[in-house]
């Protein structure tokens, strides 16, 4: 079975931080989204916009707008 959890990264002005780790379901909404990890906790993320995608690494990157 494929693991598909992502780690989420914020980008702001060029300092990457991570967010959140086993991220398996994403929602926009405007510039926010919601991040949801495995165990079902969640994170809103405001004034974002989504930046990168790196399958390889499930490594996902938003920016602050």
């Amino acid at each position: 079975m494929c693991m598909c959890e992502s780690t989420v990264y914020l980008d702001e002005e060029g300092e990457v931080s991570e967010i959140m780790q086993d991220v398996t379901r994403i929602v926009m909404d405007g510039s926010s989204v919601r991040l949801t990890n495995i165990i079902g906790e969640h994170i809103i993320l405001e004034n974002v916009r989504f930046k990168e995608a790196n399958l390889l690494s499930h490594g996902l990157v938003f920016e602050r707008v």
